[in-house]
């Protein structure tokens, strides 16, 4: 048999595929075409697959079915288990029923059953939210109490002052119960949290670009260093 050239191997079409899959999304830089929409269907399609597969493999097999059939019990060499069967797993099935329940909306005639388990799951997701509000703000509450003094310190001093300054004038801003006079003592605390708030959304803003640009560079060092020398070769 005639030999295989080392190009077409595995790895030589996974550097292929995954370079130019790189330089198709950026195509989007230019315009949006075809090709970018092409991989951006791709993209979609496969994480969302990896999502269905992740999910079976680390909750629903092992937290769920294992338990289920028994198969999370050790067997012994003289044929007995490590424990009883629990009974109590066949309780599972009733979450799983109501959960399958959510594809009843491809139906026109039992789409109602699936608003149900909708209005369950954005009860949940907002009771969460609720007690993650309080979890998040009380200790951002409590810790703008500070000192003006700090013993020893006159950096941690100056820290707590700009930091309580920025705190005052920032809910200044955002304060309007009753007309503000232009000039006024309230107005310029606003003006005043108004600039620190856009010095805080530009570094926000900042770390976000440099964050993408972490992205595109480690992309630019692939196509340099692997992509490149792959396909020259």
């Amino acid at each position: 048999m005639p030999e295989i050239p080392e190009y077409w191997s595995i790895g030589w079409w996974e550097i292929f595929l995954a370079g130019f899959s790189t330089l198709a999304i950026y195509t989007f830089l230019y315009k949006e075409n075809p090709l970018y929409r092409i991989f951006e269907h791709f993209y979609i399609g496969i994480a969302t697959a990896y999502g269905i597969i992740a999910t079976i493999r680390f909750f629903v097999w092992p937290e769920l079915l294992k338990p289920m059939l028994g198969l999370d019990r050790i067997e012994f060499p003289d044929g007995t288990m490590s424990e009883e069967y629990e009974n109590l797993y066949l309780l599972y099935l009733i979450p799983v029923c109501f959960g399958l329940l959510f594809y009843c909306i491809l139906t026109k005639r039992h789409k109602w059953l699936a608003e149900l388990v909708i209005g369950c799951q954005l009860g949940y997701a907002g009771g969460l939210a609720f007690k993650g509000t309080f979890s998040e703000l009380l200790p951002q509450l409590f810790d703008s109490f500070r000192s003006f003094y700090v013993p020893g310190s006159v950096a941690d001093s100056l820290t707590n002052i700009f930091f309580v300054v920025t705190l005052v004038t920032s809910l200044t801003y955002f304060f309007f119960t009753f007309k503000r006079v232009e000039g006024g003592v309230v107005e310029s605390a606003s003006s005043v949290g108004r600039w620190l708030m856009m010095g805080c959304f530009g570094a926000f803003f900042g770390s976000t670009i440099m964050a993408r640009m972490a992205l595109l560079v480690e992309r630019l060092e692939y196509l340099i260093h692997t992509w490149i020398p792959a396909m020259v070769s």
